[in-house]
Protein backbone atom coordinates (compact mmCIF):
# COMPACT_ATOMS: atom_id res chain seq x y z
CA UNK A 1 0.00 0.00 0.00
CA UNK A 2 0.72 3.63 -0.79
CA UNK A 3 0.98 6.40 1.39
CA UNK A 4 -2.37 7.44 2.97
CA UNK A 5 -4.08 3.77 2.24
CA UNK A 6 -4.21 4.54 -1.68
CA UNK A 7 -2.94 1.43 -3.88
CA UNK A 8 -0.50 2.37 -6.13
CA UNK A 9 -2.05 3.44 -9.66
CA UNK A 10 -5.23 4.05 -7.98
CA UNK A 11 -7.11 7.19 -7.05
CA UNK A 12 -10.31 8.39 -6.07
CA UNK A 13 -11.41 8.28 -9.40
CA UNK A 14 -10.16 4.55 -10.17
CA UNK A 15 -6.84 3.53 -11.35
CA UNK A 16 -5.10 5.56 -13.17
CA UNK A 17 -2.96 3.87 -16.74
CA UNK A 18 0.79 3.68 -16.32
CA UNK A 19 2.82 3.90 -19.62
CA UNK A 20 4.43 0.76 -18.57
CA UNK A 21 2.90 -2.84 -18.07
CA UNK A 22 2.63 -3.95 -14.39
CA UNK A 23 4.06 -7.86 -13.98
CA UNK A 24 0.57 -10.18 -13.73
CA UNK A 25 -1.30 -7.54 -15.52
CA UNK A 26 -2.34 -9.56 -18.86
CA UNK A 27 -2.58 -12.49 -17.17
CA UNK A 28 -5.88 -10.87 -15.19
CA UNK A 29 -7.38 -9.44 -18.40
CA UNK A 30 -6.92 -12.31 -20.14
CA UNK A 31 -8.94 -14.28 -17.09
CA UNK A 32 -11.62 -11.39 -17.28
CA UNK A 33 -12.16 -11.80 -21.66
CA UNK A 34 -15.46 -14.19 -22.27
CA UNK A 35 -14.23 -17.49 -23.30
CA UNK A 36 -15.05 -17.60 -27.27
CA UNK A 37 -18.59 -19.33 -28.14
CA UNK A 38 -18.08 -23.57 -28.63
CA UNK A 39 -17.49 -24.44 -32.31
CA UNK A 40 -20.72 -25.41 -33.85
CA UNK A 41 -20.81 -29.21 -34.92
CA UNK A 42 -21.25 -29.56 -38.79
CA UNK A 43 -24.36 -31.25 -39.99
CA UNK A 44 -25.23 -32.44 -43.50
CA UNK A 45 -27.36 -29.38 -45.18
CA UNK A 46 -30.84 -30.70 -45.78
CA UNK A 47 -31.43 -32.58 -49.52
CA UNK A 48 -32.55 -29.70 -52.17
CA UNK A 49 -35.51 -32.15 -53.16
CA UNK A 50 -35.16 -36.18 -54.68
CA UNK A 51 -32.52 -37.47 -56.23
CA UNK A 52 -31.75 -38.27 -60.16
CA UNK A 53 -32.58 -41.71 -59.83
CA UNK A 54 -35.70 -40.61 -57.61
CA UNK A 55 -37.00 -38.37 -60.40
CA UNK A 56 -36.62 -40.69 -63.20
CA UNK A 57 -38.60 -43.72 -61.67
CA UNK A 58 -41.27 -41.29 -61.06
CA UNK A 59 -41.13 -40.00 -64.63
CA UNK A 60 -41.49 -43.71 -66.03
CA UNK A 61 -44.24 -43.93 -63.57
CA UNK A 62 -46.13 -41.00 -65.23
CA UNK A 63 -45.61 -42.82 -68.36
CA UNK A 64 -46.72 -46.05 -67.35
CA UNK A 65 -43.52 -48.06 -67.85
CA UNK A 66 -42.58 -48.42 -64.16
CA UNK A 67 -44.49 -49.80 -61.67
CA UNK A 68 -44.42 -50.17 -57.50
CA UNK A 69 -42.58 -52.82 -57.36
CA UNK A 70 -38.68 -52.69 -56.24
CA UNK A 71 -37.72 -55.34 -58.34
CA UNK A 72 -39.39 -54.16 -61.66
CA UNK A 73 -37.97 -56.44 -64.41
CA UNK A 74 -40.94 -55.51 -67.09
CA UNK A 75 -39.93 -51.25 -67.03
CA UNK A 76 -36.48 -49.73 -68.09
CA UNK A 77 -33.53 -50.54 -65.86
CA UNK A 78 -30.07 -49.28 -66.34
CA UNK A 79 -29.18 -52.40 -68.05
CA UNK A 80 -31.91 -52.15 -71.00
CA UNK A 81 -33.35 -48.61 -70.74
CA UNK A 82 -35.94 -49.50 -73.57
CA UNK A 83 -37.71 -52.23 -72.34
CA UNK A 84 -39.37 -54.17 -74.92
CA UNK A 85 -43.02 -53.88 -74.24
CA UNK A 86 -45.03 -56.68 -74.62
CA UNK A 87 -48.12 -55.39 -73.25
CA UNK A 88 -49.82 -52.16 -74.38
CA UNK A 89 -52.91 -50.30 -73.86
CA UNK A 90 -54.38 -47.40 -75.51
CA UNK A 91 -54.87 -44.68 -72.49
CA UNK A 92 -56.34 -41.22 -73.02
CA UNK A 93 -58.49 -39.29 -75.45
CA UNK A 94 -58.26 -38.33 -79.32
CA UNK A 95 -54.96 -37.23 -80.51
CA UNK A 96 -53.74 -37.57 -76.23
CA UNK A 97 -53.92 -41.12 -76.82
CA UNK A 98 -50.34 -42.67 -75.94
CA UNK A 99 -49.59 -46.29 -75.39
CA UNK A 100 -48.52 -47.56 -71.66
CA UNK A 101 -47.97 -51.10 -70.15
CA UNK A 102 -50.94 -52.53 -68.23
CA UNK A 103 -50.97 -52.12 -64.82
CA UNK A 104 -53.21 -53.17 -62.18
CA UNK A 105 -53.77 -52.08 -58.36
CA UNK A 106 -54.77 -54.32 -55.10
CA UNK A 107 -58.74 -53.95 -54.64
CA UNK A 108 -60.99 -54.42 -52.12
CA UNK A 109 -62.84 -57.98 -52.25
CA UNK A 110 -66.09 -56.68 -54.18
CA UNK A 111 -67.94 -59.80 -52.76
CA UNK A 112 -67.92 -58.69 -49.17
CA UNK A 113 -69.33 -55.17 -50.06
CA UNK A 114 -72.18 -55.96 -52.32
CA UNK A 115 -73.89 -58.39 -49.04
CA UNK A 116 -73.53 -55.11 -46.86
CA UNK A 117 -76.85 -53.12 -46.35
CA UNK A 118 -75.01 -50.92 -44.25
CA UNK A 119 -72.69 -50.07 -46.79
CA UNK A 120 -74.74 -49.55 -49.97
CA UNK A 121 -73.23 -47.68 -53.26
CA UNK A 122 -70.40 -46.73 -50.89
CA UNK A 123 -69.37 -50.60 -50.02
CA UNK A 124 -69.75 -50.75 -54.23
CA UNK A 125 -67.37 -47.43 -54.34
CA UNK A 126 -64.86 -49.22 -52.03
CA UNK A 127 -64.81 -52.30 -53.95
CA UNK A 128 -63.55 -50.48 -56.69
CA UNK A 129 -61.23 -48.32 -55.13
CA UNK A 130 -57.62 -49.80 -54.57
CA UNK A 131 -56.54 -50.79 -51.02
CA UNK A 132 -53.26 -48.81 -51.60
CA UNK A 133 -52.02 -46.74 -54.02
CA UNK A 134 -49.67 -48.70 -55.40
CA UNK A 135 -49.82 -50.33 -58.97
CA UNK A 136 -48.01 -53.46 -60.66
CA UNK A 137 -47.24 -55.17 -63.80
CA UNK A 138 -48.70 -58.18 -63.07
CA UNK A 139 -46.21 -60.16 -64.11
CA UNK A 140 -44.27 -58.24 -61.50
CA UNK A 141 -47.05 -59.21 -59.11
CA UNK A 142 -46.94 -62.81 -59.36
CA UNK A 143 -43.29 -62.94 -59.21
CA UNK A 144 -43.37 -60.54 -55.98
CA UNK A 145 -46.57 -63.13 -54.65
CA UNK A 146 -43.96 -65.79 -55.17
CA UNK A 147 -41.32 -64.38 -53.40
CA UNK A 148 -43.40 -63.91 -50.76
CA UNK A 149 -44.48 -67.47 -50.34
CA UNK A 150 -48.33 -66.46 -51.73
CA UNK A 151 -48.35 -67.75 -55.09
CA UNK A 152 -51.56 -68.28 -56.39
CA UNK A 153 -51.63 -72.21 -57.71
CA UNK A 154 -52.93 -73.14 -54.20
CA UNK A 155 -56.03 -70.89 -54.51
CA UNK A 156 -59.50 -71.70 -55.86
CA UNK A 157 -59.18 -71.80 -59.79
CA UNK A 158 -62.69 -70.96 -60.06
CA UNK A 159 -62.70 -67.81 -57.93
CA UNK A 160 -62.98 -64.60 -60.03
CA UNK A 161 -60.71 -62.94 -58.12
CA UNK A 162 -56.94 -63.77 -56.42
CA UNK A 163 -56.30 -62.67 -52.69
CA UNK A 164 -52.55 -60.86 -52.69
CA UNK A 165 -50.94 -58.50 -50.39
CA UNK A 166 -49.48 -55.50 -51.57
CA UNK A 167 -45.27 -56.08 -51.81
CA UNK A 168 -44.39 -52.25 -50.95
CA UNK A 169 -47.01 -52.33 -47.95
CA UNK A 170 -48.59 -55.69 -47.12
CA UNK A 171 -51.95 -54.30 -47.33
CA UNK A 172 -53.99 -57.31 -48.12
CA UNK A 173 -56.81 -57.27 -51.62
CA UNK A 174 -57.57 -58.75 -54.12
CA UNK A 175 -56.95 -58.53 -58.42
CA UNK A 176 -58.98 -60.03 -60.95
CA UNK A 177 -58.05 -63.83 -62.14
CA UNK A 178 -57.37 -62.41 -66.11
CA UNK A 179 -54.87 -59.80 -64.41
CA UNK A 180 -53.44 -63.04 -62.66
CA UNK A 181 -53.14 -65.45 -64.96
CA UNK A 182 -51.79 -62.82 -67.56
CA UNK A 183 -48.89 -62.20 -65.06
CA UNK A 184 -48.49 -65.72 -64.98
CA UNK A 185 -47.88 -66.84 -68.55
CA UNK A 186 -45.65 -63.39 -68.78
CA UNK A 187 -43.14 -64.92 -66.56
Amino acid sequence: MGPGGAAPGGGPGGPIPLPFPIPGQRERQQQQRPTPPAPRVWALPPAPGPSLRQRVEQKEREAGLRCFDVSCGVGPSDDEPVPLIAALSLEGEGEGRRRVMKQTGIRHHEHHHEGDLEGGEEGHKNAKEGVCAHTFHPACLVSAERVAGWGGEDRDVGSAQVEVACPVCRAVGWVSREDWEEGVHAL
